[in-house]
């Protein structure tokens, strides 16, 4: 699992805002519409050959639970500023703050603010063929990615590519997509394992 697409997700879900350009109004529109989303998804790392499974849950504002099932056991978990990570096989925990200036994974796009898509990426919607509206996002300043692309289909996020400043190219597919219902929120809570480690980055 690449760890630095993982902590994007965690980046549309402050408040809405007033963008420039149509394009760009139109992605935080589709994004604004998603209050929760719960879905199963497949993470395509391509040139590495590696595939993740697993499961995600967000709700506007601020929580996000990403659970990778194969072929390791990972969780992570964000709620508010607070960032957890879980690696079931190391059994160890890594908590630190949340910083959604300074995302670090494409996930972050899906529970972070509109605000701070705008001051981050150009966003231009693209032509293809086939069902639904594709958007590449490319970022203001140099950071970890070339760019992304985000792919909807009548409402809803279906895929997301990613090209990462090393030529790599990731991809996640989302499936049983359930959007706007009422989430647990034991879903966005922790409790750490008696015995793991636990490391506090503050």
């Amino acid at each position: 699992m690449s760890f630095k697409f993982i902590i994007f997700f965690i980046f549309f879900c402050a408040s809405t805002v007033t963008i420039a350009s149509d394009d760009e109004n139109e992605l935080v529109q589709l994004l604004n519409n998603i209050h929760t989303m719960q879905a199963t998804f497949k993470q395509l790392t391509l040139r590495a050959g590696q595939e993740t499974t697993g499961y995600m849950v967000l709700e506007r504002p601020g929580k996000f639970r990403w659970e990778v099932l194969h072929p390791n056991k990972q969780l992570i978990i964000v709620n508010g500023n607070k960032f957890i990570l879980y690696d079931a096989d190391l059994e160890q925990v890594t908590k630190r703050k949340m910083d959604y200036k300074k995302p670090g994974n494409p996930a972050t796009l899906l529970s972070g603010s509109t605000e701070t898509l705008k001051q981050m990426f150009r966003v231009t919607k693209l032509k293809k063929p086939g069902n639904g509206i594709w958007f590449e996002l490319k970022p203001e300043n140099k950071n970890n990615f070339k760019w992304i692309k985000m792919h909807f289909i009548a409402g809803q996020l279906c895929t997301m590519y990613v090209f990462d400043n090393l030529g790599q190219q990731s991809e996640i597919h989302f499936s049983n997509i359930v959007l706007n219902s009422k989430i647990p929120q034991s879903k966005f809570v922790f409790v750490v394992p008696p015995k793991a480690d636990v490391l506090d980055e503050g």
